[in-house]
């Protein structure tokens, strides 16, 4: 699993990706463990072009003391802080140590969409439970939460998705599933169905255990608001599925939270064991960084992270900031040429 990566390039726009997809895919060598020392090179400098009344004149306009005076310059717009990360272990079974939020209605109307398409559809259950259903992940579903406590068995990803009340999304229910998986459906109530394991469907809506299911239904007005991230993802156990070498410390918890802009805003909150840990990776960014900068350069994704800054605060740090459009369009580019095919349905996983 390539964990690191996915740290050390916090919101980098293949995230869901290096969480879900790396069993699958080879990817170069993370930044974090490898000792990289790239070559310094000087930024040439470009002095700022002058605007000029006449392009042939040696001269710039004058202001015409008659015509009163300047009218002020426009403020620019404000830019929205990146949005704030939320904890989505309630909404899944207790096990989930990884658990995933995709706001469909806001990638629906994103420039990203078809990157964001592309991501979702190379899942390993969408071949199994959505391809040639006529279902769209983007324009039939208005949320969908993934959790797992094992990203590299599919047979432990929980599902819930929040959805149009469609005959096409209600058939989706009568899929058969593949031979020793065994999960099953539950339509919790018309436009809200489940993907679980059957011992977390008890009757008894008292039992302890699925104490999550009752907030479930409210996981969709998680991020609702227009300005409300796309992506909300929440790694409760860290240390359980990733480690981080070059003598850096193993963060508890991971959160990110990303919109679904041109040039997404992002904030990743890494939780330390406590503030010496969190002092120690704050110091060793920049070079994570520069290493990162040297392992991305021929994919020309080298400077993806430079609006992206950090703070630590006690045992927790922030990487915040946003990704220039050009950048996420290429990292999706790249993550779109490694996915995956599946192959296509056979007749038992037709529905029925």
């Amino acid at each position: 699993m390539a964990g690191p990566l996915a740290i050390s390039t916090a919101g980098h726009a293949v995230v869901l990706a290096l969480l879900f997809l790396s069993a699958h895919l080879t990817w170069p060598a993370p930044p974090i463990p490898i000792e990289v020392r790239p070559a310094h090179r000087a930024v040439q400098r470009v002095a700022p072009v002058e605007h000029r009344g006449d392009p042939r004149a040696n001269d710039k306009p004058k202001h015409d003391p008659k015509a009163g005076p300047k009218p002020p310059r426009p403020a620019p717009p404000k830019t929205p802080p990146p949005p704030e990360t939320t904890d989505l272990s309630p909404f899944a079974p207790d096990d989930a140590n990884l658990v995933v939020l995709l706001r469909m209605d806001k990638l629906r109307k994103s420039p990203h969409r078809a990157g964001a398409e592309a991501l979702i559809s190379a899942l390993p259950d969408w071949s199994t439970l959505v391809a040639g259903s006529g279902v769209s992940p983007i324009d039939d579903f208005e949320a969908l939460l993934i959790a797992t406590a094992n990203p590299h068995d599919v047979t432990a990803t929980f599902l819930a998705a929040r959805h149009a009340d469609t005959p096409k999304v209600r058939a989706l229910v009568g899929r058969t599933l593949p031979a020793g998986d065994p999960r099953v459906f539950k339509v919790v109530k018309p436009g809200l169905t489940i993907l679980t394991q059957p011992n977390e469907l008890a009757t008894d809506m008292g039992d302890p255990r699925i104490k999550w299911l009752a907030q479930l239904a409210q996981f969709d007005q998680v991020a609702q608001s227009d300005s409300g991230p796309a992506v909300l993802v929440t790694l409760s156990d860290a240390p359980s599925l990733v480690h981080l070498g070059a003598g850096l410390p193993t963060p508890q918890a991971i959160a990110l939270a990303a919109t679904a802009d041109a040039s997404p805003a992002v904030r990743v909150r890494v939780v330390f064991a406590n503030a010496d840990e969190a002092r120690q990776f704050a110091r060793a960014w920049p070079e994570i960084l520069q290493r990162y900068r040297s392992a991305t350069a021929l994919l020309g994704l080298s400077r993806a992270l430079d609006g992206i800054a950090i703070e630590q605060k006690e045992e927790d740090v922030e990487l915040t900031g946003r990704i220039a459009e050009v950048q996420m369009r290429l990292g999706l580019n790249w993550v779109r040429a490694l996915l995956p095919q599946h192959a296509p349905l056979d007749a038992g996983t037709a529905p029925q």
